[in-house]
């Protein structure tokens, strides 16, 4: 019943997917104009001189506002990414809910038999070189 509801993929190109990738990457610049525009409205806007009066000159509140964008960039890349990246691993392997993880365990119990039977292998060529040699 639900499967019907659900509307069935389609296998498409890459340009859409590309596309959406390379809009949002531009967006992020965009931003940053948009970040310079505000802060030069708010630093010269009539109602509020307070701004002017802690930093005399628009670089210096450039400044202070990059060092604030600065130590975000550091606590998140110290605090919050770690974090996010350990919370979708947790995620993605809770359940079955991840494909390549279920292959990955396969892999790793292949692997064991493999190096049991390398093992065992092993054992039975040295057992025959020393009748060999005897």
């Amino acid at each position: 019943m639900l499967d019907k509801l659900i509307p069935k993929q389609r296998k498409m190109s890459t340009r859409v997917g590309g596309m959406l990738t390379l809009v949002g990457e531009a967006m992020f610049l965009f931003s940053i104009l948009n970040f310079l525009m505000i802060s030069r409205l708010q630093y010269y806007s009539e109602g509020d001189s307070y701004i002017r009066t802690v930093f005399p000159h628009y670089l210096l509140f450039l400044a202070g506002l990059g060092t604030i964008g600065f130590v975000a960039m550091w606590m998140v890349y110290v605090y919050v990414l770690p974090s996010k990246q350990r919370f979708s691993q947790e995620q993605a392997v809770k359940d079955n809910r991840s494909p390549m993880y279920d292959r990955i365990l396969e892999v790793q119990d292949e692997l064991a038999e493999m190096r049991k039977m390398i093992k065992e292998l092993s054992e039975k060529v040295e057992k025959l070189s020393e009748k060999d040699s005897r």
